[in-house]
């Protein structure tokens, strides 16, 4: 279904699948969108389905500084003295180095893309993708309003270590890392259900100090390491924290990013909303002031168009944004992971997916 340019080049997934384990995700994946990944995930499977929602037993140790998460609720905030939120804080340092864990299960979960890749089921290109949100989507959701500025700099440490472990036991050209950007969404547009411990109110500090903290974490990624940014409005429930009415405020982000990575930013997400099918010309609209930036950056595009049971949904996505994008080319994902995703409309997702777009360059 690709146009006669085969402008719809290969498909990207973003992290979590239904599926039991990661060695049936990887070959179900593999051969569900044959050819069309230069990049795959372990499926996230298991403990790790719902996001960021298994970094909170990073905090278990000061049960005081954490929060009772509810999905697709404003997050919670208590009231703490000064001297409760030291001790909370000085509990959860006594009790020893953070671990975040993602680097047990990222290189337990390489062991096995690799030898599925020595057996030929994955292709001898194809990456291993390990993807890692920021701190801003553990600690917003998990941690006490009045406690997050004193936990960020110790999950930070924690988040930058497990970095450098898993990029120290997989062979860099093997591997891709992708940031998460969620919350950080939220902040960056002010949803008021979240309030960021930064920027003291003022939308062009909470701009400014998110920059900052990607810049941080993408100079965590070695130079020949494979750098992606996943944009995201939220997936709990298959609802978002707000309806996105433009691509407008993930173009702003990407253009300062872009300019201020210390890192190649190799490729790019980007949701397409089923609520934007009667606006998608200005819901696209903004993705004409970024293409000349991935261009000069070489910065591959991945837009979520696919939604289950809509392929008329799907075509229509890609025709407009087509009309933007004029003859950049770009490639196709749903809007998030799959992990929320009922493990029956797993097939489906990946046929449309092959359907729509040519094997990867």
């Amino acid at each position: 279904m690709a146009d006669a340019a085969g402008q719809v080049r290969g498909c990207h997934m973003v992290g979590s699948v239904p599926l039991p384990d990661t060695e049936t995700a990887l070959r179900q994946c593999t051969e569900g969108q044959p050819g069309r990944l230069k990049r795959i995930p372990d499926g996230e499977t298991g403990f790790r389905g719902l996001f960021t929602y298994w970094q909170g037993a990073c905090f278990q140790a000061s049960p005081d500084l954490a929060v009772k998460f509810e999905q697709n609720a404003p997050v919670p905030c208590g009231e703490f003295t000064p001297a409760q939120v030291e001790a909370g804080v000085q509990k959860l340092r006594a009790a020893g180095p953070m671990e975040t864990k993602y680097d047990e299960v990222a290189i337990d979960s390489y062991a096995t893309f690799r030898k599925l890749k020595e057996e030929g089921v994955i292709g001898k290109a194809t990456r291993f993708q390990v993807s890692m949100a920021t701190p801003p989507n553990v600690l917003g959701p998990f941690v006490e309003g009045p406690f997050q500025a004193k936990v960020e700099p110790l999950y930070q440490e924690a988040l930058y270590k497990s970095m450098q472990r898993i990029q120290e036991h997989i062979p860099h050209d093997q591997l891709a890392i992708q940031i998460d950007l969620a919350l950080d969404t939220a902040y960056w547009e002010a949803f008021p259900w979240f309030k960021p411990w930064f920027g003291d109110g003022d939308i062009e500090k909470v701009k400014d100090y998110i920059i900052a903290y990607l810049v941080r974490m993408i100079g965590q990624v070695h130079e020949d390491v494979e750098l992606g940014i996943h944009n995201c409005y939220g997936d709990m429930a298959h609802r978002h924290y707000f309806e996105p009415t433009s691509l407008g405020p993930i173009v702003e982000r990407t253009l300062r990013l872009l300019e201020a990575s210390p890192h190649k930013i190799n490729f790019m997400h980007a949701p397409v909303a089923i609520s934007a099918l009667d606006n998608l010309d200005t819901y696209f609209e903004p993705l004409r002031k970024l293409v000349p930036a991935l261009k000069q950056h070489g910065t591959e595009l991945y837009l979520g168009v696919v939604h289950f049971g809509n392929r008329a949904a799907t075509e229509k996505m890609i025709k407009a944004a087509q009309k933007v994008l004029g003859d950049f080319p770009f490639g196709i994902a749903t809007e998030c992971g799959w992990g929320r995703t009922p493990p029956e409309q797993i097939a489906e997702i990946m046929k449309m997916t092959t359907e729509f777009c040519v094997p990867s360059a």
